[in-house]
């Protein structure tokens, strides 16, 4: 915060030294002056400047003055350098400087977003120091960090930053989880080897076009470590690395070393002045791999060299003598460790590379040693970041190494050089890189931490003062406060204590009323946790003595407890004792109710294991768990003197437990007290992640003893002594009584203690063996959840074979490893290996699926039958099949082919253990239940698009079915839907003729369709009512088989006589006399045809009709005539007064046509068929 607030202030005081903004303050300055006290100005006595306007009128001139001495001369400049040639150039060159800037600050943005992702919470920005490799083009840098062994999260989007590219271009970031390195392009550490003036006064400014390229890097550097100053990191720059090409440092003249002082005392120097900051300087020599030997030497050692540092440490000041000796010690150590390996290496040549690497490396090491002095002379005069360090690495072997001395002696005395045979270092190994930057580079700012200290630890010390009294000022404050705050707290303790228990008639309370107010009590009083703990350490300085003005009131709540704890937990204890017949829960409940009595034997986890085991007795009293178990502390901490035993209930237990075998007594309290805590308990569901998603919550995955798992078995058998001993003991003290004589009779301690391994195993395999019989899938509720489910069981690594595995790892116990440990602990081997084979023979179906990680497996075979059901269920919902028909046919027929995963999956599944065979066939079962239910839904869209289309089409808004409409349905299209070869019939056939069943009281679903496809109660009864229409008016052959005799029987007495005529030219007339009928034959009208009535009045002159028209006039005729059950007869009035009428019979069948007209007017599809 320090380091902050001082660069911004700064940053503020930088804007006075500009002279603009000084001349312009000053000018403010004296206006303000000037309007200030000009009023006070007067020439001969009168005061120009008293009024308003005129003190505005002269600041006006005044601002105008100073506009055209210093902002319009500077715009005039301004303007006339727009068209100058060189300020284009200079603007170009910052155009493009700015845009290779604005790559590296996105750059640099994605990788700390690729950091952040990758590392999330593990890595904080602000503890990781940030370091620049610089050096010259070729050095090496980029193989320095890609090749140092640490983690650089990089995406995809930064390809170009990997380890194929050629040669940084820009600045690139790497960020590890220790530090981040700032790769750099080589041109810009040597950016004056651009600059090549033709005379000594000339300046890069001088000659844009030609000095181009200069200006670009240089101003690029610039830009760049302003933008450094973000500082997001430990700080804005902790540490640069010098990266030296050893090759070249070796064969070039005296000037390339030079150079290289020059070009890093100038980078450095831009660094402190831009980021006013001082750092750590490390010279790193790279591909000392070319120097001929290094590989020969290096391999003699461990593996790890390669990641160890290889160089000095530097101090911030060093001599000559200093870092000779310094390169001396490090060249014996280096010999010595090759004598001292020499007999590793077998080979005279290996040995000569070897040692001849040494004799190079000491030619190095005194050329290194006046680089170093010389750069620190040079650094020191301009900068004041040290030099802390000399190093030697080689990122990646991949060139002919060179005989640096047989080199120099033949340029020396002009000998030929002999030909470098062909002997490439190919190690691939990175040598001296990542301890270099871990271990040393990256904590480089701890082991320097005062590197930039002077003003800040000026003010820090002073805002150290500054909190120290501003601390004690609230400590003080805060103690007052909290003494007034203590003394209200108290009150209103007391206060609630008072109403909580004021006018309380506690023994009319209930039990959950008891424990309610034991609750409220409690609550009031835990804000003094002293009153429950005792402790007493540092109260009178914490001011935390309250507490002790309600230790009566504690006292009342242990008193309270106590009679909460005799009228619930010793009321159920004493009646376990009586009525259980259980020898396992009464030994556990007798011991649990004796111990209350007896301080020494009392366990508080086990007396709430107990509680919770046995919770069912006490559900009674309506009570929560939490809340009952929250006061069984003060229940086992309190005095039970006043409170006496239940002999009756003591006498009866010891009676029952008399008679179970000491065996079976000593292991239900070995196994009990062997609980320490809630950790003891091995809970499967949390071992195995996702188990309740494919497995149906049962008490057989409920924790359990953790001594029934492999790793608690052994330490169970190798405390089994001190358990059998304190389990005697308890059993001792449990059975004082005269009963209980004999009971401690002297026993081979080994025959007990392998009896009660032997119960031990019993248990141990009634515990697993519940285990496997609670597989059972989990019930899917939707088809999200089927498809969930089946997709976990496609995997291999599955929470069922998960299962399996655990099963396996438990059960196993015949593996030589176990049996010698258990052998060790001193039990018969011969016994141990057939008891443990016995054991384990139970569990041989599982532990032959031990192989099912291999591709041949039988578990792999069923998560791939699991895969194709998951599959095929998918593929249904969209587009496995050809249609939705063919999907609704697959469903309602049934699965049938062998191949299908369905019957694949039951028939694999015969090759498991029962258990598992039992949960796939089930897992089958309900998958293809989610089939059909799917297949409820196409059918009924199905419905929709074959049968209620058409029917609401061509069928529902015409004449029959809609008396209303003016248009009939034709009798084609009326057979095409209720034909025997219609649309109704093959649909019927195609889908429902397996689902529905028909009666005499209509359409029924099959029982083993009833579940899936509930169809609604309309669909049912409009089916019925098709066969019905279709049955009345159709043959087998789908013609139109209904016919019928009208007879005339009556006629209004105002008519002479009528004519009746139909198709066919069939007329009768009837005068009143003899009756006559006509044949009406439906099959026979088409859309012209027409049933007519004439009838004539007596006197001869007028005639009153009525005619019905079309295939459906019979319908017409029969629809409107009114008929009178009573006498069996139809009436059809003959004008609309219902004045003239015609009376007539309708003959064989009238019966069979009500049916018909009543189904037809009544007939209603509903769009959907399901509910």
């Amino acid at each position: 915060m320090v380091k902050l607030s001082l660069s911004f202030i700064s940053r503020i005081l930088s804007i006075f030294k500009i002279k603009g903004v000084s001349i312009f303050i000053s000018l403010i300055a004296i206006s303000v002056l000037f309007w200030r006290y000009s009023p006070d100005i007067a020439f001969s006595d009168v005061y120009i400047f008293a009024n308003t306007s005129s003190r505005v009128i002269a600041l006006c001139i005044f601002w105008l003055i100073a506009f055209v001495i210093f902002a319009l001369r500077a715009t005039i400049k301004f303007f006339s350098s727009i068209k100058d040639d060189k300020r284009q150039q200079i603007k170009e060159i910052k155009k493009e400087s700015n845009e290779s800037v604005n790559k590296a600050k996105r750059n640099f943005f994605i990788s700390v977003k690729e950091a952040k992702n990758t590392w999330k919470n593990d890595i904080k920005f602000k503890k990781i120091p940030l370091v620049m490799i610089i050096g010259n083009e070729r050095a090496g840098k980029s193989a320095f960090i890609n090749y140092s062994n640490i983690e650089y999260p990089l995406g995809d989007s930064l390809d170009t930053y990997k380890k194929i590219h050629q040669s940084t271009t820009n600045f690139n970031l790497y960020i590890s989880k220790s530090g981040a390195l700032i790769d750099t392009q080589g041109i810009h550490f040597s950016q004056e080897a651009l600059f090549n003036p033709s005379s000594t006064d000339e300046l890069p400014e001088d000659d844009v076009e030609k000095n181009k390229d200069f200006l670009i890097k240089k101003n690029i550097w610039k830009e760049f470590l302003n933008f450094l100053n973000k500082n997001i990191f430990h700080s804005k720059l902790g540490g640069a690395i010098l990266i030296v090409d050893t090759q070249q440092f070796l064969e070039n003249p005296k000037e390339y070393s030079n150079d290289l002082i020059r070009y890093l005392v100038k980078r450095v120097n831009d660094c402190e002045n831009s980021l006013k900051i001082k750092f750590p300087i490390y010279v790193v020599f790279s591909k000392l791999d070319l120097v001929e030997g290094m590989g020969d030497y290096f391999k003699l050692f461990k593996d790890d060299v390669a990641n160890k540092a290889f160089g000095l440490s530097l101090p911030n000041s060093f001599n000559k003598d200093e870092l000779d000796n310094d390169f001396k010690e490090l060249s014996r150590s280096l010999l010595y460790n090759i004598m001292s390996k020499n007999s590793l290496s077998h080979s005279l040549e290996d040995k000569k590379r070897s040692y001849l690497f040494l004799k190079q490396l000491d030619n190095l090491f005194a050329l290194v040693s006046d680089f170093a002095l010389k750069l620190k002379d040079e650094n020191s005069l301009k900068n004041s970041s040290p030099i802390k360090g000399v190093y030697f690495v080689s990122a990646f072997q991949e060139n002919v190494p060179i005989n640096y001395l047989v080199n120099t002696v033949c340029d020396r005395y002009g000998v030929k050089k002999p030909l470098v045979r062909a002997f490439n270092n190919y190690s691939k190994q990175s040598y001296f890189v990542k301890s270099l930057l871990k271990d040393i580079v990256f904590k480089g700012h701890l082991v320097n931490p005062n590197l930039n200290t002077s003003l800040r630890a000026k003010i820090l010390n002073y805002a150290l003062i500054v909190f120290i009294c501003t601390a004690a000022y609230f400590a003080c404050s805060h103690f007052l406060k909290l003494k007034s705050a203590k003394e209200l707290e108290a009150q209103n303790a007391m206060l609630s204590v008072s109403t909580l228990l004021d006018g309380q008639r506690y023994k009319d309370y209930t039990p959950t009323q008891k424990i309610e107010l034991l609750r409220n009590l409690k609550d009031i009083l835990k804000i003094y946790p002293r009153l429950f703990s005792g402790d007493t350490k540092f109260e009178y300085p914490l001011l935390d003595i309250s507490y002790k003005g309600f230790k009566s009131a504690k006292d009342l709540y242990t008193e309270l407890t106590i009679d909460f704890l005799k009228n619930t937990i010793l009321v159920e204890m004493e009646n376990m004792l009586e009525t259980e017949t259980n020898p396992d829960n009464l030994i556990k409940a007798f011991y649990m109710y004796q111990s209350l009595f007896d301080k020494d034997f009392i366990n508080a986890n086990l007396f709430k294991i107990w509680i919770k085991t046995n919770w069912a007795k006490f559900e009674k009293y309506n009570v929560n768990q939490e809340d009952f178990l929250s006061h069984v502390d003060s229940v086992l901490n309190a005095d039970l003197k006043d409170i006496p035993q239940n002999l009756k209930s003591i006498k009866a237990a010891d009676d029952k437990l008399a008679k179970v075998e000491r065996l079976e007594r000593l292991y239900s309290l070995l196994e009990f007290i062997s609980y320490k805590n809630e950790k003891e308990f091995y809970d499967i569901k949390k071992e195995i992640s996702g188990i309740n998603g494919v497995i149906e919550n049962s008490n057989a995955f409920e924790p359990f003893n953790k001594i029934y798992t492999k790793e608690g078995m052994r330490q169970f058998l190798s405390n089994l002594s001190s358990y059998i001993d304190d389990s005697a003991n308890i059993e001792k003290w449990l059975f004082q009584n005269k009963q209980a004589s004999g009971l401690d009779a002297n026993e081979d301690k080994s025959a007990l203690r392998l009896g009660i391994a032997r119960l031990y195993l019993q248990k141990y395999r009634s515990r697993w063996m519940t285990v496997i019989s609670g597989i059972t899938p989990k019930k899917f509720n939707s088809r999200k959840e089927t498809l969930d489910e089946l997709e976990i069981l496609s995997k291999v690594k599955n929470p069922v074979n998960s299962l399996v595995d655990t099963l396996n790892a438990n059960t196993i116990l015949t593996d030589e490893t176990f049996l010698k440990y258990i052998y060790s602990l001193g039990y018969p081997s011969t016994e141990i290996r057939k008891l443990f084979s016995n054991f384990s023979s139970d569990f041989s179906p599982y532990h032959t699926l031990n192989d099912s990680s291999k591709e041949n497996g039988i578990l792999n075979t069923i998560s791939d039958d699991v895969s194709k059901i998951h599959k095929k269920i998918l593929d249904f919902n969209y587009e496995m099949l050809q249609s939705e028909n063919d999907k609704i046919t697959y469903v309602i027929g049934g699965v049938k082919n062998e191949n299908d995963p369905f019957i694949v999956l039951n028939n694999d599944s015969k090759m498991l253990p029962k258990e598992l065979m039992n949960y796939y066939q089930q897992v089958s079962k309900l998958s293809w239940k989610q089939v059909e239910s799917g297949a409820s839904t196409l059918l009924n869209t199905a419905w929709q698009d074959e049968i209620y289309s058409l029917y609401a089409n061509e069928i529902m808004p015409f004449y029959p079915f809609d008396e209303t409409a003016a248009q009939s349905v034709s009798i084609q299209s009326f057979k095409a839907f209720f034909g025997k070869n219609g649309a109704w019939n093959q649909f019927y056939d195609r889908f429902l003729k397996k689902i529905l069943t028909k009666g005499t009281n209509g359409y029924r679903v099959k029982s083993a369709y009833a579940k899936d496809f509930k169809f609604s109660k309309s669909f049912l009864e409009n089916i019925s009512v098709i066969d019905n229409i279709a049955n009345t008016m159709l043959d087998l052959n789908d013609e139109i088989k209904i016919n019928f005799y009208i007879k005339a029987i009556d006629l209004s007495a105002d008519f002479s006589n009528i004519n009746v005529s139909s198709v066919n030219d069939k007329s009768i007339t009837y005068d009143h006399t003899l009756p006559s009928s006509l044949h009406i034959t439906p099959k026979d009208f088409d859309t012209s045809s027409q049933i007519k009535f004439a009838a004539k009045f007596q006197n001869g002159n007028k005639i009153e009709q009525k005619t019905f028209s079309g295939e459906w006039a019979w319908h017409r005729l029969l629809r409107n005539s009114s008929y009178n059950s009573e006498q069996g007869k139809y009436s059809l009035y003959l004008n609309p007064q219902e004045k003239y009428y015609f009376g007539f019979d309708v003959t064989p069948n009238n019966a069979e046509l009500m049916e018909l007209l009543r189904n037809i007017s009544s007939f209603k599809l509903p769009k959907n068929i399901l509910n």
